[in-house]
This record gives structure tokens, C-alpha cells and sequence, in this order.
């Protein structure tokens, strides 16, 4: 327990940490927060309060000297407003700051003190009352506590770790002295530059990584960097060591429209000779005997598992319903673990969307670690890593709103059954995504690649009648993600949804405006908006929740001058919609079943209408568009031996179908119709793997508009009088850290 003499100097909440002499604010990053004087005054109050209310008579009365003649509840306000600002967070979903109307405010996150004794200037550290921290140290009030909201729970680290929940009113201290986990950053690569993978060799010595510009090993103690000379043109990706420090298991993509290829690279020598015509996201037994990898095709998702030289290939698990994770061996090779997600088609609220399950060789059965899955697992389950001591490592989806952000913890598992074991124990508070783990053969270093897509919403003129597109101007001024749907009528400003609030919102941007305005906010995530055809409402999306009450899908129509939201219609695997302009009234929603689209009319006012017969799809990609005035359904055809890529328009009227061949190009990830219903706008990439957005023409005309190989444009919205074009467009922040004293 503190004493009333010991002193703290900085202190930790959330993401942030402060120091409270300085006023310096900085995130796990080290990245500094500008606050400015009088917004970093609240803060201070509002934490010396623990937990306690702050009036706004106490916050005035500290801000501005009796003598001072400002509005102060205007100042009150503003300084609050710049705070929250700061700390990423808004009145509507607050995660530090809570408002009380009319009497103050109040600091509800839990708070981590450091003391430092020979700090002159350190604050006091309040006194707790007695015997608390010794009972929320022990394990049963521990355990209490998580399961009250463990979605929003913090582990930290040190066996000495104390665990409260936002809200409470009570701080938690630790000795700066503790050790904390060391985390160093190995790569430095720019965000027009991304780390596409990284593993540490065996020994800890190096790291292997690949980039755009090819494969490289950097010294882990100096990083000095040689590039690996492979042959020109051989542009891999590193998957796994071989025991030997030597070889190098990478998988390579030699043609977009095939599967990747499974190749051991020697790092000496440069050589590389391929052990597999198909497969990817590898791993190498402890032993250096055996490799287990995965598969894809247009039926399931599987895991195979073969020699180390390639041969007695064989396939263990296979799936329709789950894709997985890049797996990971048990430290005796006898089994491994990975992460199985329900696809988007197959979603269901009977349970988690991932779970880790571990395969035992011996008997060809599998084991679902239930007890992780309720910790909040990300889709996907990218980076998962089986140390040599038994302690798994996993990733953890953080609360909202920095729900597209996951961490590691680490979990022991019984060496016998592979069920947890104890307490799962938090391990990194980084920024984005963790999508690849490696670790040295004694488990001291761990090598981990985060990376941090982020969509954003630019806007560019469409100029020379369609011909060429202007400058680029970002829209969306956030590090959330933005996605843009569709225009009002008038084409002067664009409907998106995006997270910057926590769940997804819906918004209106003006184009010749730097902030959104909300138009439907709420507890529930919201997809993607439409316009109807009367240009006077807004249409858009609520999912069912897994575990929810209902597995049926809402589309709500709320208008656009404001006004309460209101349901149209309901049903179960509802993915999109889309109106075309009056004077066609026709809107449409794509209901997914069993991985097949289902098409339905419904009236914005009064709901479902009837199914559209739509067939002779020939398994192609569904992204589909519906033409402004209402007359065509589009969408992309699947390159094969026996068709050539391109776009099939259908008519809605008579059935008849005509397709238009695009030459060169092999894959199509966003299709919309242009203004004028004469053309369309389509985000693909070639055979090089080179990535445009292109114009197509009725009369089969291609231009390719822009080109972009390091930042994936997503799709592209034109505006309903022709003139400008939103276009979504990711930057992907991606390098590798080293994690040690752990």
C-alpha cells in the first residue's frame, strides 16, 4: 500500500501516459500529444480528484484568477472540449472524461501511478484506504471483477498488478522500478514502403523481412541490412526459419490469378528451390521435419501438412464455413494451434466469430480453447506463436473505439490437454493490428509485425468529360477508418460511415469541409448508407450481433434534415443495398445465404417487395451495381480458362445479359455505375499485381485513371451530376518490433 510520503510523476490511463510536471502527453508510441495549457489543467485536476466529481465552480475557480473577467462557462466548456479532443474520445462515448450535467465532471477510467521518491516536484500519491489493495490483488476478487465487463478489462503484466474497471474510483500504483516488457522497434519502413513480412531467426540474431523492394536480413543487435540476392523478379514473403539459421521458408505469388508457391531460400547464398505448387502462411515444425501451411480455393479453406522437403503433402482440416490463421507449433511438434473465423457468409450469433483451436497429430482431433474466445479475438486471429515454456500468445481485439487495434496477452496451456492454465496476462498496448508473430528457439525474443490499414476518403474533379481526373483532396482528416457510399442529390457532399466515435456512424461531409457531420449515431455499428431516390433520406445498415437477441439484419431509413431513425424492413444475411435515381423509385438489398446472393426490390417507405430472379452468376464475385436509372444490375466476372475477365451488365427489364472484356486486368475489387449510365468506374490490379483505378466504357474502352502499387483504392463513387469522384483509398502503416523481458 502507498504511503502518504511516496510521490508519483507520471501516471497511465488508456492509451496515454503523462508526465505530470512536464505536461507532457505522449501514447504507447511515443508519439507526443499537444495539449494546451488550460485543457491540460482540467486533466490534472480531474486525476488528483481519483475518481472524485470536479464542479464546474472547483475548475473555474482553479483555471482563471478571481480578477479574470472571461465567459467562463464558455471557457469551462471549450477547455473540456479541447481535452477530449486530446484524448480521442467524444461526450457521446466517453472513455476518460464523464459529464454530469450542470454540476462537473469526473475522470472514470482506472488510473496506473508511477512513484519516483526523488522527484522534487512530484505530486503526492493518494492515500487508499486500508486493506484495499491487498484484497484486489487476490485472485477471487480478481476473477469478481473481470467477469463484471470483461470486454473493457486491463491485465497488466507484473504479478503486482492491480485490476479495476473504467468507473471506479479507485487508482491503482506501481514502483517505477518494476520491470516492464521491452519493446524495440526493428524496421522503420514508410507508410508508401510497408514490411509485408518478418521473421527472427532461431538463434535471435536475425530478422528476415520483405518489402516492395525485396528481402532483406537485418542484424537484430546493430541492424546492419544486406539484401538477400535472390534472382530478379523472385519477390517473396517470409514465412518461417528452419532450425539451421540458414534456410528460409517464403511463399511467392508468381502469377495474381494463381496460388502462391511454397520455396526454402538459402540467406548465404541466395539460392531457392520450390518444395510446393500451392500454399502460403507456412511454419516449420520445431524440428525442422515437418511443415504445416494453408490452402484456398473457390470450396473451402484447409490446412495441409507435408515434409520438410515437400513430400507426402496431405490435408488435414477443411472448411467452407471458417477460414484460418497462420498456425503455430506446440514446442514438442506433436501439435498446433491456430484461429478459425466464421466467413462473413456464414456469421451467426450462436457464438464467438474466432476461436483458437489446437490439432493433436497423434490422434488427427481438435480442441477449442473456449475460455480465450470471450476475450475478444479478432476476425482473423492473424498472429498467434507457441513458446518454448507452454505460453501461447494470441491477439486481442482492444474496446472501442479502438476496436480495429489488437494486443497481445499470453496464456499458459497444459502441456497434457492444451486447456488454459491460470490467468491470461497482457503483454503490448501498441497501435494496430498484429498479424504475424516469430520467435527465437529459447523464447526470449519475439519478433512482431502490427500493421495499421487505414481507409480514408479523398475527392478528386472529373475533368476533360471523363477523360482525366484532377488532384486528389483528402476529405476525411481522422486515423479511423472512412468509408464513402454515395452523394446527396445536390453532389455536394458525401455519405459516409465510419469509426471515428467508437462504433460505426453514419456522416455527411461537405467536400469543401474538414469535419463530418453526424447523422446517426448510437451504441450499434452502421453500414453502408445510401441515398434514396428521392434524394430525401438516408438508407443504411444494422447487423445482427453475434450472440445477440436477433439474427436479423435491419435497413433503416432516417431523412436527411433530421429525424428520428425508423425500420423498413428486416431479415437475416442482409450485406448491401442500393437506389437508383427518379425517376426510377427502385431500390434493392443483397441478402447472403449459405454463401449465395439473393437479390429483393423494397419500397424506402413500406419495405420488402419481391425477389429478383438474377442466375447464370457462374460463380462469379458478386460485387454487383445498380445502374442510376434503374434499368441494369452489373457486376464482376471471374477470370478462368474458359471466360475472360470483365464486367457482365444484366438487364432488369428482358433478362439479357451483355459483357464487356477487360484485357490485362485479372481481378476487380470495387465496381460502381458512372453518372451518366454510360460506363464504369472499377478499382483493380493486373497481372503485375499493379493496382488502378479504371474508367471502362460501354464500347469497351479502358483508361486507367490512376495507379497506385503501395496504397489499395478501394472503390470510387461518382457524384451524381458527373463532376467529381470519391474515391476510398488505404495507406497501410506496417513494420516489426522486438518484444523481450517478458
Amino acid at each position: 500500500m502507498a504511503s502518504s510520503r511516496s510521490t508519483w510523476v507520471r501516471a497511465r490511463f488508456g492509451c496515454f501516459e503523462i508526465d505530470l510536471s512536464s505536461g507532457d502527453l505522449r501514447k504507447p508510441n511515443g508519439v507526443s500529444v499537444r495539449v494546451q495549457p488550460k485543457p491540460l489543467q482540467v486533466l490534472r485536476l480531474l486525476l488528483q480528484a481519483e475518481g472524485k466529481v470536479v464542479t464546474r465552480e472547483q475548475l473555474r475557480a482553479a483555471l482563471w484568477p478571481e480578477e479574470t473577467f472571461v465567459d467562463f462557462e464558455h471557457g469551462v466548456n471549450t477547455a473540456v472540449k479541447k481535452l477530449r479532443q486530446a484524448l480521442e474520445e467524444s461526450v457521446e462515448n466517453p472513455r476518460f472524461v464523464e459529464t454530469l450535467p450542470k454540476v462537473g465532471y469526473r475522470f472514470i477510467a482506472s488510473v496506473e501511478l508511477i512513484s519516483d521518491g526523488n522527484d522534487k516536484n512530484a505530486v503526492p500519491v493518494p492515500s487508499y484506504p486500508e486493506g484495499l489493495l491487498p484484497e484486489l490483488r487476490s485472485t477471487k476478487n480478481r476473477r469478481g471483477i473481470a467477469g463484471i465487463a470483461i470486454a473493457v478489462a486491463v491485465v497488466l503484466v507484473m504479478a503486482t498488478t492491480v485490476v479495476l474497471l473504467p468507473g471506479t474510483n479507485w487508482f491503482r500504483h506501481r514502483s517505477s522500478t518494476e520491470p516492464i516488457i521491452s519493446e524495440r522497434r526493428l524496421t522503420a519502413n514508410p507508410d508508401d514502403t510497408p514490411v509485408m513480412s518478418g521473421v527472427i531467426s532461431p538463434d535471435g540474431n536475425y530478422l528476415a523481412y520483405t518489402d516492395a523492394t525485396g528481402l532483406y536480413l537485418r542484424r537484430v543487435d546493430n541492424g546492419e541490412t544486406h539484401p538477400v540476392p535472390l534472382p530478379k523478379g523472385f519477390e517473396a514473403i517470409a514465412e518461417s526459419w528452419f532450425p539451421d539459421n540458414i534456410h528460409l521458408l517464403v511463399s511467392r505469388v508468381e502469377d495474381p490469378v494463381e496460388p502462391p508457391r511454397l520455396w526454402v531460400v538459402s540467406v548465404l547464398a541466395g539460392t531457392a528451390r520450390r518444395i510446393a505448387d500451392e500454399g502460403s502462411s507456412a511454419a516449420v515444425s520445431p524440428d525442422g521435419s515437418q511443415i504445416v501451411f494453408l490452402r484456398q480455393n473457390a470450396a473451402a479453406h484447409e490446412i495441409w501438412l507435408m515434409q520438410a522437403d515437400g513430400d507426402r503433402a496431405r490435408r488435414l482440416i477443411s472448411s467452407k464455413e471458417e477460414s484460418f490463421s497462420r498456425v503455430a507449433w506446440a514446442p514438442n511438434g506433436k501439435r498446433f494451434a491456430y484461429a478459425a473465423t466464421k466467413t462473413r457468409y456464414y456469421t451467426s450469433r450462436n457464438g464467438p466469430d474466432t476461436q483458437i483451436e489446437v490439432f493433436d497429430l497423434r490422434n488427427e482431433r481438435t480442441v477449442v480453447i473456449r475460455s480465450l474466445a470471450e476475450r475478444g479475438l479478432p476476425r482473423g486471429g492473424a498472429a498467434l506463436a507457441w513458446l518454448p515454456d507452454g505460453q501461447l500468445i494470441y491477439p486481442v481485439r482492444e474496446p472501442r473505439p479502438n476496436q480495429q487495434d489488437t494486443n497481445l496477452w499470453r496464456q499458459r496451456l497444459d502441456p497434457e490437454t492444451a486447456e488454459a492454465r491460470g490467468e491470461p496476462v497482457r503483454m503490448t498496448s501498441g497501435r494496430g493490428i498484429a498479424v504475424q508473430l516469430s520467435f527465437s528457439s529459447d523464447g526470449k525474443h519475439v519478433a512482431l509485425r502490427r500493421h495499421a490499414p487505414q481507409p480514408d476518403i479523398y475527392v478528386a474533379d472529373i475533368e476533360r468529360g471523363g477523360k482525366e481526373l484532377g488532384a486528389l483532396r483528402r476529405l476525411t482528416l481522422d486515423e479511423r477508418l472512412d468509408y464513402a457510399m454515395a452523394w446527396t442529390a445536390d453532389s455536394q457532399s458525401v455519405l459516409s460511415y465510419s469509426n471515428r466515435d467508437g462504433p460505426f456512424h453514419v456522416f455527411k461531409q461537405n467536400i469543401d469541409s474538414t469535419q463530418p457531420e453526424l447523422l446517426v449515431g448510437g451504441e450499434d455499428d452502421l453500414y453502408v448508407p445510401r441515398l434514396s431516390p428521392d434524394g430525401k433520406n438516408v438508407l443504411y445498415v444494422v447487423r445482427a450481433k453475434p450472440g445477440g437477441a436477433s439474427d436479423k439484419a435491419k435497413v433503416m431509413r432516417v431523412p436527411l434534415a433530421g429525424g428520428p431513425p425508423r425500420v423498413v424492413l428486416e431479415d437475416t444475411g442482409i450485406w448491401d443495398i442500393e437506389c437508383a435515381r427518379l425517376p426510377s423509385t427502385l431500390c434493392i438489398y443483397t441478402k447472403i445465404d449459405a454463401g449465395q446472393h439473393i437479390f429483393f426490390n423494397f419500397d424506402p417507405v413500406k419495405g420488402r417487395g419481391e425477389e429478383l430472379r438474377i442466375t447464370d452468376t457462374d460463380g462469379d464475385t458478386f460485387d454487383c451495381s445498380l445502374s442510376p436509372d434503374g434499368k441494369y444490375i452489373a457486376w464482376a466476372r471471374n477470370r478462368s480458362a474458359a471466360k475472360d475477365f470483365g464486367i457482365r451488365i444484366l438487364s432488369l427489364a428482358d433478362g439479357r445479359k451483355r459483357d464487356i472484356a477487360i484485357p490485362g486486368w485479372v481481378e476487380m475489387y470495387g465496381l460502381d455505375w458512372a453518372a451518366d449510365n454510360k460506363g464504369f468506374w472499377a478499382a483493380a490490379f493486373n497481372t503485375k499485381g499493379v493496382r488502378a483505378l479504371l474508367h471502362v466504357g460501354f464500347d469497351g474502352e479502358v483508361r486507367t485513371m490512376m495507379s497506385n502499387q503501395t496504397a489499395d483504392l478501394e472503390w470510387a463513387i461518382p457524384s451524381p451530376d458527373g463532376r467529381h469522384l470519391a474515391v476510398v483509398k488505404d495507406s497501410n502503416s506496417s513494420n516489426v518490433w522486438l518484444l523481450q523481458d517478458f
